[in-house]
Protein backbone atom coordinates (compact mmCIF):
# COMPACT_ATOMS: atom_id res chain seq x y z
CA UNK A 1 0.00 0.00 0.00
CA UNK A 2 0.96 3.59 -1.02
CA UNK A 3 2.19 5.32 1.76
CA UNK A 4 2.01 9.65 1.80
CA UNK A 5 4.40 12.20 2.83
CA UNK A 6 3.95 15.85 3.11
CA UNK A 7 6.43 17.90 1.24
CA UNK A 8 6.18 21.49 1.82
CA UNK A 9 2.34 21.48 2.47
CA UNK A 10 1.32 19.01 -0.37
CA UNK A 11 0.51 15.43 0.03
CA UNK A 12 2.50 13.48 -2.45
CA UNK A 13 2.42 9.84 -3.08
CA UNK A 14 6.14 7.57 -2.00
CA UNK A 15 6.35 5.01 -4.45
CA UNK A 16 8.24 1.93 -3.28
CA UNK A 17 12.08 2.01 -3.80
CA UNK A 18 13.10 0.06 -6.69
CA UNK A 19 14.20 -3.15 -6.30
CA UNK A 20 17.79 -4.22 -7.55
CA UNK A 21 17.48 -6.94 -10.03
CA UNK A 22 18.96 -9.93 -9.30
CA UNK A 23 22.09 -10.34 -10.68
CA UNK A 24 22.75 -13.01 -13.85
CA UNK A 25 25.96 -14.65 -15.34
CA UNK A 26 24.96 -13.40 -18.87
CA UNK A 27 24.58 -9.86 -17.75
CA UNK A 28 26.51 -9.25 -14.62
CA UNK A 29 28.67 -12.20 -13.70
CA UNK A 30 30.44 -13.53 -16.87
CA UNK A 31 32.16 -10.01 -17.32
CA UNK A 32 33.57 -10.46 -13.65
CA UNK A 33 35.25 -13.95 -14.23
CA UNK A 34 36.33 -13.43 -17.59
CA UNK A 35 38.20 -10.14 -16.60
CA UNK A 36 39.32 -11.61 -13.40
CA UNK A 37 39.80 -15.37 -12.52
CA UNK A 38 39.93 -16.49 -16.84
CA UNK A 39 43.73 -15.90 -17.06
CA UNK A 40 44.29 -18.53 -14.83
CA UNK A 41 41.01 -20.60 -14.81
CA UNK A 42 41.64 -22.35 -18.26
CA UNK A 43 42.69 -24.99 -19.83
CA UNK A 44 46.14 -25.37 -20.10
CA UNK A 45 47.09 -22.87 -17.34
CA UNK A 46 48.25 -22.98 -14.04
CA UNK A 47 44.87 -23.15 -12.43
CA UNK A 48 43.10 -26.32 -10.68
CA UNK A 49 40.20 -26.00 -13.11
CA UNK A 50 38.37 -23.70 -16.01
CA UNK A 51 35.62 -21.14 -15.41
CA UNK A 52 35.49 -20.36 -19.06
CA UNK A 53 31.72 -21.90 -19.09
CA UNK A 54 28.91 -21.03 -17.24
CA UNK A 55 28.22 -24.47 -15.83
CA UNK A 56 32.21 -24.68 -15.16
CA UNK A 57 31.34 -21.29 -12.23
CA UNK A 58 27.84 -22.11 -11.08
CA UNK A 59 28.96 -25.45 -9.64
CA UNK A 60 31.28 -23.12 -7.64
CA UNK A 61 29.24 -20.19 -6.92
CA UNK A 62 29.17 -20.04 -3.44
CA UNK A 63 33.12 -21.39 -3.33
CA UNK A 64 33.79 -18.44 -5.55
CA UNK A 65 31.99 -16.24 -3.23
CA UNK A 66 33.92 -17.71 -0.35
CA UNK A 67 37.20 -17.10 -2.09
CA UNK A 68 36.61 -13.47 -3.25
CA UNK A 69 35.42 -12.72 0.27
CA UNK A 70 38.44 -13.78 2.21
CA UNK A 71 40.56 -11.83 -0.49
CA UNK A 72 42.14 -15.16 -1.31
CA UNK A 73 41.91 -15.07 -4.64
CA UNK A 74 42.48 -13.37 -6.69
CA UNK A 75 45.69 -13.92 -6.00
CA UNK A 76 47.97 -10.88 -5.32
CA UNK A 77 50.14 -10.49 -2.62
CA UNK A 78 51.27 -6.83 -2.17
CA UNK A 79 49.68 -4.70 0.45
CA UNK A 80 51.09 -1.71 -0.73
CA UNK A 81 52.67 0.71 -1.75
CA UNK A 82 48.49 0.88 -2.68
CA UNK A 83 48.14 1.29 -6.34
CA UNK A 84 51.70 1.48 -7.52
CA UNK A 85 51.97 -1.79 -9.58
CA UNK A 86 50.84 -2.95 -13.26
CA UNK A 87 47.92 -5.29 -13.04
CA UNK A 88 47.12 -5.59 -9.52
CA UNK A 89 44.45 -7.95 -8.92
CA UNK A 90 41.88 -7.67 -6.78
CA UNK A 91 37.79 -7.12 -6.85
CA UNK A 92 36.10 -3.69 -5.44
CA UNK A 93 33.84 -4.37 -2.89
CA UNK A 94 30.91 -4.18 -5.23
CA UNK A 95 31.76 -6.65 -7.28
CA UNK A 96 32.79 -8.93 -4.10
CA UNK A 97 29.14 -8.50 -3.40
CA UNK A 98 27.77 -8.69 -6.42
CA UNK A 99 28.95 -12.33 -6.54
CA UNK A 100 27.98 -13.06 -3.23
CA UNK A 101 24.25 -11.79 -4.01
CA UNK A 102 25.10 -14.34 -7.68
CA UNK A 103 25.61 -17.40 -5.30
CA UNK A 104 23.00 -16.70 -2.79
CA UNK A 105 20.28 -16.26 -5.57
CA UNK A 106 21.37 -19.49 -6.91
CA UNK A 107 23.34 -18.62 -9.76
CA UNK A 108 20.92 -17.62 -12.47
CA UNK A 109 21.78 -18.39 -15.76
CA UNK A 110 20.14 -14.77 -17.93
CA UNK A 111 19.98 -14.91 -21.31
CA UNK A 112 22.45 -17.13 -22.37
CA UNK A 113 22.52 -16.29 -25.62
CA UNK A 114 23.82 -12.78 -24.69
CA UNK A 115 27.04 -13.59 -22.36
CA UNK A 116 29.79 -11.90 -23.84
CA UNK A 117 32.70 -13.63 -25.86
CA UNK A 118 35.65 -15.23 -23.21
CA UNK A 119 38.80 -13.39 -24.20
CA UNK A 120 41.22 -15.67 -26.17
CA UNK A 121 43.77 -17.39 -24.48
CA UNK A 122 47.52 -17.35 -25.44
CA UNK A 123 48.68 -18.81 -28.73
CA UNK A 124 49.76 -22.44 -28.44
CA UNK A 125 50.83 -22.15 -24.96
CA UNK A 126 52.66 -19.13 -24.89
CA UNK A 127 51.49 -16.09 -22.52
CA UNK A 128 53.10 -13.67 -24.64
CA UNK A 129 52.26 -14.35 -28.05
CA UNK A 130 54.77 -16.73 -30.72
CA UNK A 131 57.62 -16.49 -29.99
CA UNK A 132 60.53 -15.09 -32.49
CA UNK A 133 62.74 -17.62 -31.06
CA UNK A 134 62.31 -20.92 -29.67
CA UNK A 135 64.70 -23.30 -27.77
CA UNK A 136 64.05 -26.75 -26.51
CA UNK A 137 65.83 -29.35 -24.30
CA UNK A 138 67.61 -31.78 -26.70
CA UNK A 139 66.16 -34.69 -24.60
CA UNK A 140 63.48 -35.34 -21.76
CA UNK A 141 64.83 -35.40 -18.69
CA UNK A 142 63.70 -38.25 -16.42
CA UNK A 143 62.78 -36.53 -13.22
CA UNK A 144 63.64 -38.61 -9.91
CA UNK A 145 61.20 -40.13 -8.38
CA UNK A 146 62.56 -37.98 -5.33
CA UNK A 147 62.28 -37.64 -1.79
CA UNK A 148 64.82 -34.65 -2.64
CA UNK A 149 64.02 -31.96 -4.85
CA UNK A 150 66.65 -31.79 -7.61
CA UNK A 151 68.38 -28.83 -9.46
CA UNK A 152 69.54 -29.43 -13.14
CA UNK A 153 71.03 -27.40 -15.62
CA UNK A 154 70.40 -27.89 -19.45
CA UNK A 155 72.89 -27.06 -22.02
CA UNK A 156 70.46 -25.87 -24.87
CA UNK A 157 72.51 -24.53 -28.41
CA UNK A 158 70.51 -21.90 -30.73
CA UNK A 159 70.53 -21.02 -34.10
CA UNK A 160 69.39 -17.87 -35.49
CA UNK A 161 69.23 -19.30 -38.68
CA UNK A 162 65.26 -19.81 -38.71
CA UNK A 163 64.52 -16.10 -37.50
CA UNK A 164 63.52 -13.57 -40.17
CA UNK A 165 66.36 -11.49 -41.24
CA UNK A 166 64.05 -8.16 -40.76
CA UNK A 167 63.10 -9.42 -37.27
CA UNK A 168 66.68 -9.38 -36.89
CA UNK A 169 67.51 -6.60 -37.94
CA UNK A 170 65.57 -4.65 -36.13
CA UNK A 171 66.65 -5.80 -32.98
CA UNK A 172 70.56 -5.26 -33.70
CA UNK A 173 71.99 -3.27 -31.49
CA UNK A 174 73.94 -0.53 -33.18
CA UNK A 175 77.71 -0.74 -33.15
CA UNK A 176 77.45 -4.12 -31.29
CA UNK A 177 76.93 -7.90 -31.95
CA UNK A 178 74.22 -8.02 -29.80
CA UNK A 179 70.45 -8.07 -30.20
CA UNK A 180 67.79 -6.71 -28.10
CA UNK A 181 65.65 -8.94 -26.46
CA UNK A 182 62.04 -8.08 -25.34
CA UNK A 183 60.90 -10.77 -23.52
CA UNK A 184 61.69 -14.63 -22.56
CA UNK A 185 59.51 -16.75 -21.06
CA UNK A 186 59.85 -20.34 -19.68
CA UNK A 187 57.38 -23.04 -21.22
CA UNK A 188 57.41 -26.24 -19.12
CA UNK A 189 57.08 -29.36 -20.17
CA UNK A 190 55.76 -30.64 -17.25
CA UNK A 191 53.78 -28.92 -14.84
CA UNK A 192 53.54 -31.07 -12.26
CA UNK A 193 57.22 -31.51 -11.49
CA UNK A 194 58.94 -28.04 -12.75
CA UNK A 195 59.12 -25.64 -9.76
CA UNK A 196 60.84 -22.44 -11.15
CA UNK A 197 63.62 -22.06 -13.60
CA UNK A 198 66.38 -19.40 -14.79
CA UNK A 199 68.30 -18.95 -18.21
CA UNK A 200 71.57 -18.16 -18.54
CA UNK A 201 74.23 -17.49 -21.54
CA UNK A 202 77.62 -19.55 -22.05
CA UNK A 203 79.92 -18.11 -24.07
CA UNK A 204 82.61 -20.66 -22.90
CA UNK A 205 80.80 -23.95 -23.54
CA UNK A 206 81.33 -25.33 -19.93
CA UNK A 207 78.15 -25.91 -19.37
CA UNK A 208 77.99 -28.62 -22.67
CA UNK A 209 81.21 -30.09 -21.07
CA UNK A 210 80.12 -30.52 -18.03
CA UNK A 211 77.35 -32.54 -19.40
CA UNK A 212 79.23 -34.80 -21.26
CA UNK A 213 81.43 -35.41 -18.17
CA UNK A 214 78.56 -36.51 -16.78
CA UNK A 215 76.77 -38.75 -19.08
CA UNK A 216 73.57 -37.76 -19.69
CA UNK A 217 71.45 -35.31 -20.09
CA UNK A 218 71.76 -32.00 -18.45
CA UNK A 219 74.09 -31.62 -15.14
CA UNK A 220 73.36 -31.23 -11.40
CA UNK A 221 73.86 -27.85 -9.63
CA UNK A 222 72.42 -25.77 -7.45
CA UNK A 223 72.99 -21.97 -6.63
CA UNK A 224 75.30 -20.96 -9.71
CA UNK A 225 74.48 -22.48 -13.07
CA UNK A 226 78.20 -24.10 -12.56
CA UNK A 227 79.91 -21.85 -15.02
CA UNK A 228 80.58 -18.03 -15.27
CA UNK A 229 77.86 -16.93 -17.03
CA UNK A 230 78.20 -14.15 -19.73
CA UNK A 231 74.12 -13.00 -19.76
CA UNK A 232 70.99 -13.74 -17.27
CA UNK A 233 68.09 -13.50 -20.22
CA UNK A 234 65.53 -14.06 -17.31
CA UNK A 235 63.17 -16.54 -14.64
CA UNK A 236 60.11 -18.25 -14.22
CA UNK A 237 58.81 -18.66 -10.62
CA UNK A 238 54.94 -20.01 -9.05
CA UNK A 239 52.74 -16.86 -10.10
CA UNK A 240 54.86 -15.18 -12.10
CA UNK A 241 53.28 -13.23 -14.87
CA UNK A 242 55.60 -12.71 -18.23
CA UNK A 243 55.29 -9.00 -19.40
CA UNK A 244 56.94 -6.90 -22.04
CA UNK A 245 58.91 -4.00 -20.84
CA UNK A 246 57.93 -0.21 -21.35
CA UNK A 247 58.86 0.93 -25.02
CA UNK A 248 62.58 1.15 -25.70
CA UNK A 249 63.64 -0.88 -23.00
CA UNK A 250 65.11 -4.56 -23.31
CA UNK A 251 65.02 -7.14 -20.81
CA UNK A 252 67.93 -8.50 -22.13
CA UNK A 253 70.73 -8.73 -24.46
CA UNK A 254 71.21 -12.10 -27.10
CA UNK A 255 74.91 -12.61 -28.80
CA UNK A 256 74.68 -12.85 -32.50
CA UNK A 257 77.49 -15.16 -33.06
CA UNK A 258 74.92 -18.03 -30.85
CA UNK A 259 76.51 -19.98 -28.11
CA UNK A 260 74.45 -22.23 -25.53
CA UNK A 261 71.46 -20.94 -23.43
CA UNK A 262 71.83 -22.84 -20.01
CA UNK A 263 67.99 -23.59 -18.32
CA UNK A 264 68.36 -24.22 -14.82
CA UNK A 265 65.52 -26.43 -13.59
CA UNK A 266 64.46 -26.58 -9.91
CA UNK A 267 62.21 -30.21 -9.86
CA UNK A 268 60.23 -31.00 -7.08
CA UNK A 269 59.43 -34.65 -7.46
CA UNK A 270 56.11 -36.46 -7.54
CA UNK A 271 57.26 -39.90 -5.87
CA UNK A 272 56.23 -40.87 -9.42
CA UNK A 273 57.99 -41.43 -12.83
CA UNK A 274 58.02 -38.11 -14.93
CA UNK A 275 59.76 -36.31 -17.61
CA UNK A 276 60.45 -33.11 -18.56
CA UNK A 277 61.30 -31.66 -22.09
CA UNK A 278 60.79 -27.55 -21.28
CA UNK A 279 61.54 -24.71 -23.66
CA UNK A 280 62.25 -21.32 -23.73
CA UNK A 281 60.45 -18.34 -25.82
CA UNK A 282 62.71 -15.50 -26.88
CA UNK A 283 60.82 -12.32 -28.66
CA UNK A 284 63.28 -9.69 -29.92
CA UNK A 285 63.04 -5.80 -29.95
CA UNK A 286 60.94 -4.47 -32.39
CA UNK A 287 61.84 -0.68 -31.90
CA UNK A 288 65.43 1.51 -31.13
CA UNK A 289 66.57 0.28 -27.63
CA UNK A 290 67.31 3.20 -25.43
CA UNK A 291 68.30 1.20 -22.16
CA UNK A 292 68.68 -2.54 -21.19
CA UNK A 293 66.90 -3.72 -17.76
CA UNK A 294 70.43 -4.72 -15.11
CA UNK A 295 69.31 -6.09 -11.68
CA UNK A 296 70.77 -5.72 -8.51
CA UNK A 297 69.62 -7.82 -5.35
CA UNK A 298 69.56 -8.00 -1.50
CA UNK A 299 69.62 -11.67 0.10
CA UNK A 300 71.26 -14.05 2.45
CA UNK A 301 72.42 -17.06 2.20
CA UNK A 302 73.41 -17.44 5.84
CA UNK A 303 69.77 -19.04 7.14
CA UNK A 304 69.35 -20.87 10.31
CA UNK A 305 65.52 -20.44 11.74
CA UNK A 306 64.80 -22.37 14.49
CA UNK A 307 62.00 -24.69 15.54
CA UNK A 308 58.94 -23.01 16.88
CA UNK A 309 60.11 -19.39 16.07
CA UNK A 310 57.15 -17.54 14.81
CA UNK A 311 59.05 -14.27 13.79
CA UNK A 312 62.48 -15.07 12.95
CA UNK A 313 63.71 -11.98 10.67
CA UNK A 314 66.37 -11.64 8.34
CA UNK A 315 67.74 -8.09 7.07
CA UNK A 316 70.05 -6.95 4.16
CA UNK A 317 70.64 -3.69 2.66
CA UNK A 318 72.27 -2.53 -0.83
CA UNK A 319 73.54 1.22 -2.02
CA UNK A 320 72.50 2.42 -5.48
CA UNK A 321 76.03 3.13 -7.27
CA UNK A 322 74.46 5.64 -9.73
CA UNK A 323 71.11 7.22 -10.36
CA UNK A 324 68.52 4.99 -11.62
CA UNK A 325 65.11 4.72 -12.48
CA UNK A 326 63.39 1.19 -10.48
CA UNK A 327 61.34 -0.41 -12.62
CA UNK A 328 60.24 -4.01 -10.90
CA UNK A 329 60.88 -5.37 -7.65
CA UNK A 330 60.92 -9.31 -6.96
CA UNK A 331 60.62 -10.58 -3.85
CA UNK A 332 61.48 -14.71 -2.97
CA UNK A 333 61.01 -16.90 -0.40
CA UNK A 334 59.91 -20.63 1.00
CA UNK A 335 57.29 -22.09 2.32
CA UNK A 336 57.76 -20.40 6.02
CA UNK A 337 57.73 -17.19 4.54
CA UNK A 338 55.38 -14.73 6.64
CA UNK A 339 56.24 -11.03 5.32
CA UNK A 340 58.83 -8.85 3.14
CA UNK A 341 59.02 -4.93 3.78
CA UNK A 342 61.31 -3.29 1.46
CA UNK A 343 61.94 0.32 1.72
CA UNK A 344 64.56 3.49 -0.02
CA UNK A 345 66.45 5.89 2.16
CA UNK A 346 67.44 8.51 -0.26
CA UNK A 347 70.10 10.81 0.28
CA UNK A 348 67.57 13.53 1.41
CA UNK A 349 66.61 11.68 4.14
CA UNK A 350 63.55 10.82 2.73
CA UNK A 351 62.54 6.96 2.94
CA UNK A 352 60.00 5.42 0.19
CA UNK A 353 58.31 2.31 0.94
CA UNK A 354 58.89 0.00 -2.01
CA UNK A 355 57.25 -2.88 -1.60
CA UNK A 356 55.31 -4.96 1.99
CA UNK A 357 53.76 -8.05 1.73
CA UNK A 358 52.03 -8.79 5.61
CA UNK A 359 50.61 -12.53 3.94
CA UNK A 360 53.45 -14.45 1.91
CA UNK A 361 52.08 -17.08 -0.40
CA UNK A 362 54.91 -19.02 -1.50
CA UNK A 363 52.18 -20.31 -4.58
CA UNK A 364 51.88 -16.93 -5.63
CA UNK A 365 55.12 -14.97 -6.55
CA UNK A 366 55.23 -12.73 -9.33
CA UNK A 367 57.77 -9.76 -10.36
CA UNK A 368 55.86 -6.51 -9.62
CA UNK A 369 56.11 -3.76 -12.14
CA UNK A 370 55.76 0.03 -10.96
CA UNK A 371 53.12 1.89 -13.07
CA UNK A 372 55.52 4.92 -12.86
CA UNK A 373 59.00 3.86 -12.83
CA UNK A 374 61.20 5.28 -9.13
CA UNK A 375 63.87 7.61 -9.15
CA UNK A 376 66.31 6.16 -7.04
CA UNK A 377 69.46 8.56 -6.70
CA UNK A 378 73.13 7.62 -6.44
CA UNK A 379 73.43 6.53 -3.33
CA UNK A 380 70.08 5.61 -2.17
CA UNK A 381 70.15 2.80 0.51
CA UNK A 382 67.49 0.06 -0.07
CA UNK A 383 66.69 -2.02 3.23
CA UNK A 384 64.92 -5.61 2.73
CA UNK A 385 63.37 -7.07 6.00
CA UNK A 386 62.11 -11.11 5.86
CA UNK A 387 59.89 -12.38 8.46
CA UNK A 388 59.88 -16.57 8.38
CA UNK A 389 57.32 -18.27 10.78
CA UNK A 390 58.97 -21.41 11.52
CA UNK A 391 56.22 -22.48 14.49
CA UNK A 392 53.63 -24.82 14.13
CA UNK A 393 50.67 -22.27 13.90
CA UNK A 394 52.12 -22.29 10.29
CA UNK A 395 49.67 -23.42 7.85
CA UNK A 396 52.62 -23.95 5.41
CA UNK A 397 55.36 -25.02 7.55
CA UNK A 398 56.23 -28.88 5.55
CA UNK A 399 57.53 -30.54 9.17
CA UNK A 400 55.02 -31.35 11.38
CA UNK A 401 56.14 -30.90 14.19
CA UNK A 402 58.26 -28.20 13.83
CA UNK A 403 62.27 -28.40 12.93
CA UNK A 404 65.26 -26.34 12.59
CA UNK A 405 65.39 -25.11 8.83
CA UNK A 406 68.10 -23.57 7.12
CA UNK A 407 69.14 -22.18 3.31
CA UNK A 408 69.18 -24.77 0.75
CA UNK A 409 68.03 -25.92 -2.45
CA UNK A 410 64.59 -28.01 -2.01
CA UNK A 411 60.84 -26.48 -1.08
CA UNK A 412 61.29 -27.27 2.63
CA UNK A 413 64.40 -25.67 2.94
CA UNK A 414 64.53 -21.83 2.64
CA UNK A 415 65.85 -18.50 0.75
CA UNK A 416 65.60 -14.83 1.20
CA UNK A 417 66.05 -12.27 -1.58
CA UNK A 418 64.79 -9.57 -3.09
CA UNK A 419 65.81 -8.36 -6.42
CA UNK A 420 65.60 -4.95 -8.16
CA UNK A 421 65.07 -4.15 -12.17
CA UNK A 422 66.30 -0.91 -12.78
CA UNK A 423 67.58 1.11 -15.85
CA UNK A 424 70.41 3.27 -15.68
CA UNK A 425 70.22 7.23 -15.71
CA UNK A 426 73.30 7.79 -17.45
CA UNK A 427 74.28 4.64 -20.01
CA UNK A 428 78.09 5.82 -18.74
CA UNK A 429 77.45 4.24 -15.78
CA UNK A 430 75.81 1.22 -16.70
CA UNK A 431 78.69 -1.14 -16.12
CA UNK A 432 78.36 0.18 -11.91
CA UNK A 433 75.56 -2.35 -11.55
CA UNK A 434 77.10 -5.65 -12.72
CA UNK A 435 80.00 -4.70 -10.58
CA UNK A 436 77.72 -3.66 -7.33
CA UNK A 437 75.92 -7.42 -7.88
CA UNK A 438 78.90 -9.05 -8.37
CA UNK A 439 80.62 -7.33 -5.17
CA UNK A 440 77.26 -8.19 -3.52
CA UNK A 441 77.28 -11.53 -4.07
CA UNK A 442 80.85 -11.78 -2.94
CA UNK A 443 79.80 -10.53 0.20
CA UNK A 444 76.98 -12.94 0.55
CA UNK A 445 79.07 -16.19 -0.42
CA UNK A 446 81.92 -14.42 2.37
CA UNK A 447 78.92 -15.28 5.20
CA UNK A 448 78.57 -18.17 4.36
CA UNK A 449 81.22 -21.56 6.30
CA UNK A 450 83.72 -23.05 4.13
CA UNK A 451 81.38 -26.67 4.41
CA UNK A 452 78.77 -24.41 3.11
CA UNK A 453 80.69 -23.08 0.39
CA UNK A 454 82.47 -26.33 -0.78
CA UNK A 455 78.73 -27.65 -0.99
CA UNK A 456 76.97 -25.42 -3.12
CA UNK A 457 79.65 -24.41 -5.61
CA UNK A 458 79.75 -21.08 -5.05
CA UNK A 459 82.99 -20.17 -6.53
CA UNK A 460 81.93 -21.24 -9.77
CA UNK A 461 80.45 -17.99 -10.70
CA UNK A 462 83.54 -15.98 -10.47
CA UNK A 463 85.78 -19.01 -12.26
CA UNK A 464 86.74 -17.37 -15.48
Amino acid sequence: MKRLTLVLGWAVAQLPAAETPVPTWSRDIAPVIYENCVPCHRPGQVAPFSLLDYADVAKRARFIARAVKSHYMPPWSPDGPVGAFIGERGLTEEKIALLAAWAAAGAPAGDLAAVPAPPPGPTAGWELGQPDLIVRMPRPYAVPRGPDNVYMVFPMPFSLKDVAPAVLARARIPDSDALAVAAVEIHPGNRRVFHHADVWVDLTGQARKREAAEGGTGYLSFGTPGFPPAIYLGGRVPGITPRFLPDGIAASVLPVEGGDLALQVHYAPTGKPETDQSEIGIYFMREPVKRVLESVFLRSFNLDIPAGAAAFTVEDTLEIPADCMLLSVFPHMHLLGREVQADALLPDGTRRELLTVRHWSFPWQDRYFYKKPVFLPKGTRVHCRWVFDNSDGNKQNPHVPAQPVRFGPNATDEMCEFHLGIVPVNLAEAELFPAAREQKMRQKIDELSPEQRARFNWKEAFER
